[in-house]
Order: structure tokens, then C-alpha cells, then sequence
């Protein structure tokens, strides 16, 4: 087996719906740059599960809206799956569940940071879409895109999701400061069934945010929240 073969085991064993065909999961990560590496001779890019998965995803948000707020008209629904479905929040979602560890990138779009571009993981995340839909159904598949989701629909009248902050900070970050963000763990307590993080974020040395939640990904959200609504008073001043 190889090691690539072996890292998507990994991945795969972490989804709550895991994809049973390997190749289908494979073709998930490949990256149509991929294609003209020796290694990509008689691979399928992830364009056309991408394709797919966008629509799944878009058709699954709305059905999930359309239930949840019975008393919303049609333009609040589709404002709200605007901000659930998008670039932004998609990319987000695929770096908390690490996908960029597994893409499979030409040489040249490694080496300009592909692993990272908001375009490459939204649409590496649709093509999972797809390829759960494809595996396990469309009930198994909204299950998934509910699990994952369902903490950004909470807040999707008013503010933006859990995901985006993460996202939303690297963005303004590199547009304002030309430098990313560096989120570093300060602490870790508690017992081992109820650990609990707490992580810094800092530009440029400078800590600007601070989060703490159950999980370290979650404290990294959380401190990139507190660092925007500070990025975002200084502006006003």
C-alpha cells in the first residue's frame, strides 16, 4: 500500500461517514495540477466531483434551512445559505478537517502554497461532498453535511459561522499586514475525557487573540473571533 494510500486511511477513519471505495476517495484530493506529474499519468482530477458536490451541498443547505425557519421568505433563505455556502466558509471546513495534508498538487502549485488557497480546499471539500453522496446515498450524505453544518446554521441569521472566523482573519490578515496569522497553544487541563485548550493567535508577534473550548481547533476559532472584532474596532477608530 502506499503511503498516500495509507494518510487517506487515516483521514478517512476520522469522517463520521467514511467513504468505502478507495479510489473514489483518492479522486477526492487530486488536484488537476496533479495531472502532469509522472505520478498523475491516468488519474481524474476532483473537477467533476466538485462539480456534483456543489450542487449536492447547495440543494442539502436548503432543504435544511427551509425546515429550520418555517417563517423566513425565499430572499432571507438564500442570503443565509450565501453565508453558509461559500468560498470562505467551505475552505474553512476543510482545514479543520486537515484535508490539505492529502492533496495531491502539481510541483507548481505545491510550491506557490496551493495547500492553502481558499479556491483549491472549498472545492476539494465539494468533491467529499460528492464522493459521500456517491458511497453511502443522499440520507447518509445529508447526515454528514448536517453534522458538520449544523453549528454554523445556529448562527446563520446574524452572524457569521463557526468556521469562518479562521479564514476570515488569515484574509484580512494578509491583505492588511502581508503576514498570516500564528496560532500557538498556551495551555492544556483537565482530565483526559474533558480537555480543555486554550490558544493565542498573534500577528506579526503581536498577540491580538485569545479562545478556549474543548477542542483545539475550536480555541483556535474562538481566538480568531476576539482577533477580528479587535481588528476590526481599531479600524473604526
Amino acid at each position: 500500500m502506499k503511503k498516500e494510500e495509507i494518510n487517506l486511511q487515516e483521514f478517512n477513519v476520522t469522517l463520521p461517514s467514511p467513504v468505502t471505495d478507495a479510489r473514489l476517495l483518492k479522486n477526492v484530493f487530486v488536484h488537476t495540477s496533479y495531472l502532469n506529474e509522472p505520478d498523475g499519468a491516468g488519474l481524474e482530477s476532483n473537477e467533476r466531483l466538485e462539480f456534483l458536490g456543489d450542487a449536492v451541498l447547495s440543494l442539502i443547505i436548503s432543504k435544511l434551512l427551509f425546515e429550520k425557519f418555517p417563517l423566513l421568505d425565499e430572499g432571507a433563505l438564500t442570503q443565509m445559505r450565501a453565508r453558509l455556502v461559500n468560498k470562505r466558509t467551505l475552505a474553512g471546513i476543510a482545514a479543520e478537517l486537515e484535508m490539505s495534508r492529502f492533496l495531491l498538487l502539481g510541483r507548481g502549485e505545491a510550491g506557490s502554497g496551493g495547500e492553502e488557497n481558499p479556491t483549491i480546499l472549498a472545492g476539494t471539500f465539494e468533491a467529499l461532498v460528492a464522493a459521500v453522496y456517491f458511497d453511502a446515498g443522499i440520507e447518509q450524505c445529508a447526515a454528514f453535511i448536517d453534522g458538520i453544518f449544523s453549528a454554523l446554521i445556529e448562527g446563520a441569521e446574524s452572524e457569521p459561522g463557526h468556521f469562518d472566523y479562521k479564514p476570515a482573519l488569515q484574509e484580512l490578515s494578509q491583505k492588511t499586514f502581508k503576514s498570516p496569522p500564528v496560532y500557538r497553544q498556551t495551555m492544556e487541563s483537565g482530565p483526559p475525557h474533558k480537555r480543555i485548550f486554550e490558544v493565542e493567535v498573534a500577528i506579526n508577534g503581536q498577540v491580538i487573540g485569545k479562545g478556549t473550548a474543548s477542542r483545539k481547533k475550536d480555541a483556535e476559532q474562538e481566538a480568531a473571533k476576539e482577533a477580528l472584532e479587535k481588528l476590526k474596532a481599531i479600524g473604526k477608530q
